[in-house]
């Protein structure tokens, strides 16, 4: 049965971080998986009709998951943003799959906003905390299958998020 696990959140709550180590566990547990980084589509400029790219984005994503099906994989991890329900729609249509699940990474805003601090620099510092708050603020998390503290060690959350989806139910080693 083909599954896909959207890790979603604001911006800096740790949806790559976590969906990296989540794919490092599968691996070792022998759980064949893949994983496609949802912020995908970077080109510009964007056609008139489709000013955020959610076009070329399905596309491009329908086509890695086809790949990867091709090789016998059925379980994908896909950290991304969803803004509202059109951004889950998007994937669903492109990963049309028999089990989708979504689990949502929150972390405080203080946290949020070090995080992004650490990793962006001059702008795109603040227009990451905007996007986070708009995010925090969309309504998506009521739409979460799961929810998982982020506030703590990346591995304990991918554990978590693991557990929580119905993806692992123990791990070889410490975490």
């Amino acid at each position: 049965m083909a599954e896909a696990l959207i890790v979603t959140g604001p911006c800096g709550a740790g949806k790559t971080a976590a969906a990296f180590e989540c794919l490092e566990l599968l691996e070792e547990a022998g759980t064949p998986a893949a994983m496609i980084d949802a912020e995908l589509v970077y080109y510009h400029p964007a056609p008139p009709d489709d000013p955020f790219k959610e076009r070329v984005a399905e596309r491009a994503l329908a086509a890695l998951w086809e790949i990867y099906r091709g090789e016998g994989i059925e379980r994908l991890l896909l950290p991304r943003v969803l803004l509202h329900p059109a951004h889950l729609e998007l994937v669903r249509r492109a990963v049309p799959v028999e089990r989708c699940v979504v689990a949502w990474l929150d972390a405080p805003e203080d946290v949020v906003a070090a995080r992004i601090a650490g990793r962006e620099r001059g702008s795109a510092v603040d227009w990451h905390v905007q996007r986070a708050r708009e995010v925090r603020e969309s309504g998506m998390r009521e739409r979460a299958s799961v929810h998982v503290d982020a506030n703590r060690p990346v591995g304990e959350v991918a554990l978590d998020v693991l557990c929580r989806a119905g993806w692992l139910t123990s791990v070889g080693r410490d975490r």
